[in-house]
């Protein structure tokens, strides 16, 4: 009797620590999953903050200007009579009067523009506070 209580007491014990030592080994394995996956989110946030700053960068007005000096473009603001406006349908675009066509679009598009320049007033209208 003394050895069946000794062989029980032994596999017991056995299996509570196989049951610890498998706890503790799946836990040391979550913890490199868990640190492995901080360092790849802050290496993600560490990018995001570095494409930001590019696209703030290269959207603004000093780098545009940059650009188009050392491209030589010379832009200026556009008179009432050349400004036109465009349709979004897929007819207009496929005859070529795009963002990309400066004057007016065929004959009636530059008499169109003629008469709307005519009936130009000014500025528009703008609210005033109240008192």
């Amino acid at each position: 009797m003394k050895v069946y209580k000794f062989l029980m007491m032994t596999a017991s014990i056995t299996a509570v620590a196989l049951v610890y030592v498998t706890q503790q080994t799946s836990l040391i394995r979550i913890s490199y999953d868990i640190k492995a996956k901080e360092q790849a989110y802050s290496e993600l946030l560490d990018r995001n903050k570095i494409l930001l700053y590019n696209v703030r960068q290269l959207e603004s007005p000093a780098h545009l200007e940059k650009t188009l000096l050392a491209r030589n473009i010379k832009m200026e603001v556009p008179s009432k009579e050349r400004l036109i406006l465009l349709s979004s349908s897929q007819d207009y675009r496929a005859e070529g009067y795009g963002i990309g066509n400066t004057g007016a679009a065929g004959f009636f598009g530059k008499v169109r523009q003629s008469v709307a320049s005519l009936f130009a007033l000014g500025p528009e209208a703008q609210a005033k506070p109240l008192k």
